[in-house]
Protein backbone atom coordinates (compact mmCIF):
# COMPACT_ATOMS: atom_id res chain seq x y z
CA UNK A 1 0.00 0.00 0.00
CA UNK A 2 0.74 3.61 -0.54
CA UNK A 3 -0.63 5.85 1.88
CA UNK A 4 0.56 8.83 -0.24
CA UNK A 5 -1.45 7.54 -3.39
CA UNK A 6 -4.69 9.46 -2.95
CA UNK A 7 -4.02 13.49 -3.56
CA UNK A 8 -5.22 16.03 -1.52
CA UNK A 9 -8.70 17.49 -3.73
CA UNK A 10 -9.84 21.20 -2.41
CA UNK A 11 -12.88 22.57 -3.14
CA UNK A 12 -11.51 24.24 -6.14
CA UNK A 13 -10.15 21.04 -7.32
CA UNK A 14 -14.22 19.40 -7.10
CA UNK A 15 -15.83 22.46 -8.21
CA UNK A 16 -13.33 21.77 -11.66
CA UNK A 17 -14.30 18.07 -11.83
CA UNK A 18 -18.20 19.20 -11.85
CA UNK A 19 -17.19 21.33 -14.84
CA UNK A 20 -15.57 18.72 -16.71
CA UNK A 21 -17.72 17.73 -20.15
CA UNK A 22 -20.23 14.76 -19.65
CA UNK A 23 -20.98 12.44 -23.02
CA UNK A 24 -22.77 9.62 -21.30
CA UNK A 25 -24.82 8.91 -24.91
CA UNK A 26 -23.08 5.90 -26.16
CA UNK A 27 -24.41 4.34 -22.94
CA UNK A 28 -26.69 1.47 -23.31
CA UNK A 29 -30.02 2.16 -21.47
CA UNK A 30 -33.51 1.03 -21.92
CA UNK A 31 -35.11 4.56 -20.74
CA UNK A 32 -31.34 6.39 -22.39
CA UNK A 33 -33.47 9.78 -21.87
CA UNK A 34 -34.43 9.27 -18.51
CA UNK A 35 -30.99 8.48 -17.05
CA UNK A 36 -29.13 11.17 -19.32
CA UNK A 37 -31.23 13.93 -17.90
CA UNK A 38 -31.18 12.61 -14.29
CA UNK A 39 -27.09 12.48 -14.43
CA UNK A 40 -25.98 16.08 -16.41
CA UNK A 41 -28.58 17.86 -14.14
CA UNK A 42 -27.08 16.47 -10.92
CA UNK A 43 -25.23 19.77 -10.38
CA UNK A 44 -26.28 22.24 -13.34
CA UNK A 45 -28.07 24.67 -11.13
CA UNK A 46 -26.72 26.84 -8.47
CA UNK A 47 -28.17 25.65 -5.34
CA UNK A 48 -27.36 21.91 -6.23
CA UNK A 49 -23.47 22.89 -6.45
CA UNK A 50 -23.82 24.75 -3.32
CA UNK A 51 -25.28 21.66 -1.59
CA UNK A 52 -22.24 19.63 -3.52
CA UNK A 53 -19.90 22.17 -1.65
CA UNK A 54 -21.78 21.93 1.67
CA UNK A 55 -21.81 18.47 1.72
CA UNK A 56 -17.50 17.96 0.53
CA UNK A 57 -16.90 20.67 3.55
CA UNK A 58 -19.32 18.22 6.56
CA UNK A 59 -17.41 15.73 5.37
CA UNK A 60 -13.66 17.15 5.34
CA UNK A 61 -14.42 18.91 8.78
CA UNK A 62 -15.54 15.17 10.40
CA UNK A 63 -12.29 13.52 9.83
CA UNK A 64 -10.81 13.65 12.73
CA UNK A 65 -14.19 12.71 14.64
CA UNK A 66 -14.24 10.05 12.10
CA UNK A 67 -11.30 8.86 13.50
CA UNK A 68 -9.43 9.09 9.48
CA UNK A 69 -6.30 10.58 9.17
CA UNK A 70 -3.96 11.57 6.01
CA UNK A 71 -2.09 10.06 5.00
CA UNK A 72 -3.82 6.93 6.29
CA UNK A 73 -1.38 4.42 8.26
CA UNK A 74 -3.10 1.50 6.94
CA UNK A 75 -5.53 0.11 4.61
CA UNK A 76 -8.66 1.67 4.70
CA UNK A 77 -11.13 0.62 2.59
CA UNK A 78 -14.36 2.42 1.59
CA UNK A 79 -17.70 1.94 0.54
CA UNK A 80 -19.62 4.53 -0.85
CA UNK A 81 -23.34 3.88 -0.88
CA UNK A 82 -25.64 5.33 -3.77
CA UNK A 83 -22.58 7.12 -4.86
CA UNK A 84 -24.01 9.37 -7.35
CA UNK A 85 -21.17 10.78 -9.30
CA UNK A 86 -18.80 10.55 -6.28
CA UNK A 87 -19.14 13.47 -3.72
CA UNK A 88 -18.33 11.04 -0.71
CA UNK A 89 -15.58 9.48 -2.22
CA UNK A 90 -14.03 12.12 -3.50
CA UNK A 91 -14.15 14.09 -0.07
CA UNK A 92 -12.46 11.05 1.53
CA UNK A 93 -9.62 9.92 -0.78
CA UNK A 94 -7.07 11.67 0.90
CA UNK A 95 -7.90 9.23 3.99
CA UNK A 96 -8.34 5.82 1.71
CA UNK A 97 -6.49 3.45 0.34
CA UNK A 98 -9.48 2.26 -2.67
CA UNK A 99 -13.06 3.69 -2.52
CA UNK A 100 -15.82 1.45 -4.23
CA UNK A 101 -19.04 3.08 -5.45
CA UNK A 102 -22.67 1.41 -5.85
CA UNK A 103 -25.44 3.21 -7.57
CA UNK A 104 -28.21 1.87 -9.27
CA UNK A 105 -28.23 3.64 -11.72
CA UNK A 106 -26.06 3.19 -14.33
CA UNK A 107 -24.84 6.63 -15.72
CA UNK A 108 -24.04 8.16 -12.02
CA UNK A 109 -21.86 5.34 -12.21
CA UNK A 110 -20.81 6.36 -15.81
CA UNK A 111 -19.89 9.57 -14.27
CA UNK A 112 -18.50 8.59 -10.84
CA UNK A 113 -15.83 6.78 -13.18
CA UNK A 114 -15.49 9.67 -15.52
CA UNK A 115 -14.45 11.89 -12.12
CA UNK A 116 -12.25 9.60 -11.07
CA UNK A 117 -9.98 9.10 -14.12
CA UNK A 118 -10.09 13.05 -14.21
CA UNK A 119 -7.95 12.46 -11.20
CA UNK A 120 -5.81 10.05 -12.70
CA UNK A 121 -6.80 7.42 -10.39
CA UNK A 122 -6.32 3.94 -11.43
CA UNK A 123 -9.41 1.98 -11.69
CA UNK A 124 -8.72 -0.65 -8.80
CA UNK A 125 -8.07 2.13 -6.57
CA UNK A 126 -11.01 4.04 -6.71
CA UNK A 127 -14.26 3.17 -9.45
CA UNK A 128 -17.92 2.59 -9.03
CA UNK A 129 -20.39 -0.35 -10.13
CA UNK A 130 -23.76 -0.42 -11.24
CA UNK A 131 -26.36 -2.55 -8.71
CA UNK A 132 -28.39 -2.90 -5.51
CA UNK A 133 -26.99 -4.16 -2.55
CA UNK A 134 -30.72 -3.84 -0.66
CA UNK A 135 -32.61 -6.04 -3.26
CA UNK A 136 -34.96 -8.84 -2.15
CA UNK A 137 -33.43 -11.25 -2.53
CA UNK A 138 -29.79 -10.05 -2.28
CA UNK A 139 -27.79 -10.10 -5.32
CA UNK A 140 -25.66 -13.26 -5.48
CA UNK A 141 -23.21 -10.21 -8.04
CA UNK A 142 -22.21 -9.10 -4.50
CA UNK A 143 -21.39 -12.42 -2.68
CA UNK A 144 -17.59 -11.95 -3.71
CA UNK A 145 -15.11 -10.61 -1.47
CA UNK A 146 -14.89 -6.99 -2.89
CA UNK A 147 -18.11 -6.03 -1.45
CA UNK A 148 -17.29 -7.12 2.11
CA UNK A 149 -15.83 -6.44 5.44
CA UNK A 150 -14.85 -2.31 4.64
CA UNK A 151 -13.06 -0.41 7.01
CA UNK A 152 -15.89 2.59 6.31
CA UNK A 153 -19.69 2.65 4.52
CA UNK A 154 -20.78 6.27 3.73
CA UNK A 155 -24.36 6.52 2.81
CA UNK A 156 -25.29 10.25 1.65
CA UNK A 157 -28.48 11.73 1.31
CA UNK A 158 -30.25 8.47 -0.06
CA UNK A 159 -31.53 6.64 3.13
CA UNK A 160 -34.64 8.94 3.62
CA UNK A 161 -35.90 7.50 0.07
CA UNK A 162 -35.51 3.96 0.76
CA UNK A 163 -38.69 2.30 2.15
CA UNK A 164 -37.04 0.49 4.61
CA UNK A 165 -34.41 2.31 6.42
CA UNK A 166 -33.83 0.16 9.91
CA UNK A 167 -33.53 -3.08 7.42
CA UNK A 168 -30.97 -1.05 4.81
CA UNK A 169 -28.56 0.17 8.09
CA UNK A 170 -28.49 -3.31 8.93
CA UNK A 171 -27.33 -4.93 5.54
CA UNK A 172 -25.05 -2.20 5.31
CA UNK A 173 -23.81 -2.65 8.29
CA UNK A 174 -23.61 -6.82 7.81
CA UNK A 175 -21.05 -5.43 5.09
CA UNK A 176 -18.48 -3.80 7.54
CA UNK A 177 -15.34 -5.59 8.85
CA UNK A 178 -14.97 -5.86 12.72
CA UNK A 179 -14.14 -2.70 14.09
CA UNK A 180 -15.76 -0.74 10.83
CA UNK A 181 -17.95 2.15 11.20
CA UNK A 182 -21.52 3.16 9.26
CA UNK A 183 -21.84 6.64 8.14
CA UNK A 184 -25.02 8.02 7.23
CA UNK A 185 -25.08 11.46 6.05
CA UNK A 186 -29.03 12.75 5.99
CA UNK A 187 -31.82 15.42 6.37
CA UNK A 188 -32.97 16.03 10.06
CA UNK A 189 -36.89 16.05 10.30
CA UNK A 190 -37.86 19.01 10.86
CA UNK A 191 -39.22 20.30 14.50
CA UNK A 192 -42.47 21.10 12.74
CA UNK A 193 -43.37 17.89 11.06
CA UNK A 194 -43.77 14.37 12.56
CA UNK A 195 -41.30 11.94 10.69
CA UNK A 196 -43.22 9.61 8.53
CA UNK A 197 -43.36 5.91 9.88
CA UNK A 198 -42.62 3.38 8.31
CA UNK A 199 -45.47 2.23 6.05
CA UNK A 200 -46.11 5.79 5.24
CA UNK A 201 -42.49 6.44 4.27
CA UNK A 202 -43.51 3.31 1.73
CA UNK A 203 -46.73 4.86 0.75
CA UNK A 204 -44.03 8.65 -0.06
CA UNK A 205 -41.51 6.69 -2.43
CA UNK A 206 -43.83 4.10 -4.02
CA UNK A 207 -45.77 7.88 -5.21
CA UNK A 208 -42.89 9.46 -6.13
CA UNK A 209 -42.04 5.96 -8.71
CA UNK A 210 -45.46 6.01 -9.36
CA UNK A 211 -45.45 9.91 -10.67
CA UNK A 212 -41.69 9.79 -12.16
CA UNK A 213 -42.45 6.91 -14.36
CA UNK A 214 -40.45 4.14 -12.06
CA UNK A 215 -37.65 6.62 -10.65
CA UNK A 216 -36.76 3.73 -8.45
CA UNK A 217 -33.41 3.45 -9.78
CA UNK A 218 -33.16 -0.50 -9.30
CA UNK A 219 -33.76 -0.55 -12.84
CA UNK A 220 -33.81 1.72 -16.24
CA UNK A 221 -37.10 0.60 -17.29
CA UNK A 222 -40.28 -0.43 -14.95
CA UNK A 223 -40.45 -3.82 -12.90
CA UNK A 224 -43.30 -5.72 -10.71
CA UNK A 225 -43.49 -4.39 -7.11
CA UNK A 226 -42.16 -7.94 -6.29
CA UNK A 227 -38.54 -6.98 -7.30
CA UNK A 228 -38.94 -3.70 -5.56
CA UNK A 229 -36.50 -5.07 -2.82
CA UNK A 230 -36.30 -1.93 0.08
CA UNK A 231 -37.39 0.36 -2.82
CA UNK A 232 -33.77 2.45 -2.96
CA UNK A 233 -34.70 5.49 -4.28
CA UNK A 234 -32.06 8.05 -3.71
CA UNK A 235 -32.75 11.33 -5.29
CA UNK A 236 -29.30 13.15 -5.44
CA UNK A 237 -30.82 16.42 -6.58
CA UNK A 238 -31.57 15.96 -9.62
CA UNK A 239 -34.69 16.66 -12.15
CA UNK A 240 -36.05 13.93 -13.97
CA UNK A 241 -37.02 14.65 -17.60
CA UNK A 242 -38.79 12.03 -19.71
CA UNK A 243 -39.75 12.18 -23.16
CA UNK A 244 -43.17 14.19 -22.78
CA UNK A 245 -41.08 16.89 -21.78
CA UNK A 246 -42.55 17.17 -18.55
CA UNK A 247 -40.78 16.85 -15.15
CA UNK A 248 -41.97 15.55 -11.75
CA UNK A 249 -40.51 16.23 -8.35
CA UNK A 250 -39.77 13.57 -6.01
CA UNK A 251 -38.79 14.27 -2.90
CA UNK A 252 -36.03 16.86 -2.70
CA UNK A 253 -37.99 19.14 -5.11
CA UNK A 254 -35.91 19.06 -8.40
CA UNK A 255 -38.46 20.12 -11.02
CA UNK A 256 -42.17 21.83 -10.81
CA UNK A 257 -44.15 18.71 -10.83
CA UNK A 258 -47.73 19.43 -9.73
CA UNK A 259 -47.35 17.86 -6.75
CA UNK A 260 -44.17 18.25 -4.41
CA UNK A 261 -42.75 17.05 -1.21
CA UNK A 262 -40.09 17.83 0.58
CA UNK A 263 -37.57 15.45 2.27
CA UNK A 264 -38.60 13.10 5.20
CA UNK A 265 -36.05 13.00 7.21
CA UNK A 266 -34.90 11.26 10.87
CA UNK A 267 -35.26 12.34 13.75
CA UNK A 268 -31.65 11.27 15.59
CA UNK A 269 -33.55 9.17 18.03
CA UNK A 270 -35.10 7.28 15.38
CA UNK A 271 -31.72 6.76 13.12
CA UNK A 272 -29.96 5.96 16.66
CA UNK A 273 -32.12 2.97 17.36
CA UNK A 274 -31.85 1.89 13.52
CA UNK A 275 -27.59 1.59 14.22
CA UNK A 276 -28.78 0.03 17.45
CA UNK A 277 -30.66 -2.26 16.24
CA UNK A 278 -28.08 -3.27 13.35
CA UNK A 279 -25.75 -4.13 16.55
CA UNK A 280 -23.54 -1.24 16.09
CA UNK A 281 -21.48 0.53 18.84
CA UNK A 282 -20.38 3.81 19.86
CA UNK A 283 -23.17 5.69 18.14
CA UNK A 284 -22.72 9.00 17.84
CA UNK A 285 -24.01 11.85 15.38
CA UNK A 286 -23.40 15.88 14.33
CA UNK A 287 -25.26 18.69 12.98
CA UNK A 288 -24.27 20.30 10.11
CA UNK A 289 -22.91 23.84 11.10
CA UNK A 290 -25.00 25.28 8.11
CA UNK A 291 -28.60 24.80 6.61
CA UNK A 292 -28.97 22.90 3.31
CA UNK A 293 -30.80 25.10 1.23
CA UNK A 294 -33.27 23.49 -1.45
CA UNK A 295 -34.58 24.95 -3.85
CA UNK A 296 -38.60 25.24 -3.38
CA UNK A 297 -38.31 23.67 -0.04
CA UNK A 298 -36.28 26.26 2.15
CA UNK A 299 -33.62 25.15 4.85
CA UNK A 300 -32.78 21.43 6.05
CA UNK A 301 -30.52 20.82 8.74
CA UNK A 302 -28.57 17.80 7.71
CA UNK A 303 -26.04 15.39 10.12
CA UNK A 304 -23.85 12.69 9.84
CA UNK A 305 -24.10 9.49 12.92
CA UNK A 306 -21.77 6.81 12.60
CA UNK A 307 -21.36 3.80 14.27
CA UNK A 308 -18.84 0.92 15.15
CA UNK A 309 -19.41 -2.58 14.01
CA UNK A 310 -18.08 -3.69 17.80
CA UNK A 311 -16.71 -7.31 17.93
CA UNK A 312 -18.12 -7.73 21.73
CA UNK A 313 -22.01 -7.46 20.11
CA UNK A 314 -21.34 -10.06 17.34
CA UNK A 315 -22.50 -13.48 18.28
CA UNK A 316 -19.75 -15.41 19.13
CA UNK A 317 -19.68 -19.11 16.67
CA UNK A 318 -18.95 -21.17 19.55
CA UNK A 319 -20.26 -20.52 23.56
CA UNK A 320 -17.85 -19.50 26.00
CA UNK A 321 -17.82 -22.38 28.37
CA UNK A 322 -18.41 -22.27 31.85
CA UNK A 323 -16.68 -21.70 34.56
CA UNK A 324 -16.63 -24.52 37.19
Amino acid sequence: MDPSFFPLISVEDLIHLLEMPTSLADLPSVNEKFWVNATSSYDSLDWQRRFTKQVFNFIRAQASWLALTSPPTTDVHLLDYACGPGIVSLSLLPYVTSALGIDVNPHQVAEYNRRAAGCNLPLEKCHATPGDLLSTPPSPAFDSPEFDSFDYIVCSAALHHVDDPAEAVKRLAERLRLGGRLVIIDFLAKDTDIAPDEEERRQLNEEYRVRSHDNTHLTSGPMPPSQHGLGHDHGHGHDHGHDNDHSHDHGHGHGEGKKRHGPHGFKLDQMKKYFADAELADIDSVIAPEKIVIEGFGEWDGFMMQGTKNSALVELEEPIPLMR
